[in-house]
């Protein structure tokens, strides 16, 4: 008979969880080598209120429409993987009317979520990503 052994399921929680935590350091690391372009021509976003490049808890406000609109139209000519407002809602992790959404949000109709905006913010690297420290592992399997 043959016998496999089997780690625990917390043991294999810890597996899983430190191939999670490597394979995001490969991709942090890849971040960097990301190429650089240079942003909208003729759009000064420093005429507007900064605040909107601030973490949640640092004072955050929503970007002025102004920003949103210039910031998603350039990315968009830039990547045309992403041209339409629907692929760049999928990216932006939002679902659902994807492109009416994108367009409510750069109409100025509705206020860009901070969790929407931030993504965006970190995929064209004008913020740096934030890792959250883990204070523990908490086993709730009962």
């Amino acid at each position: 008979m043959i016998k496999i052994d089997i780690p625990d399921l917390k043991t294999q929680k810890d597996i899983v969880r430190k191939e999670a935590v490597r394979q995001a350091c490969v991709q942090l690391k890849n971040n960097l080598q990301a190429k650089h372009i240079p942003g909208p021509t003729g759009f000064n976003y420093r005429q507007f209120d900064l605040a909107h490049l601030k973490k949640e808890n640092e004072g955050w406000t929503p970007p002025a429409t102004e920003v949103v609109k210039a910031w998603f139209e350039h990315f968009k000519t830039s990547f045309p993987e992403y041209k339409s407002d629907k692929k760049l809602g999928i990216l932006l992790g939002l679902t659902g009317n994807t492109d009416r959404r994108i367009r409510s949000f750069r109409n100025g109709e509705r206020p860009v979520p901070y969790g929407v905006w931030r993504r965006f913010l970190i995929i064209t690297g004008r913020v740096s990503q934030e890792i959250i420290p883990v204070i523990a592992h908490i086993d709730d399997d009962v």
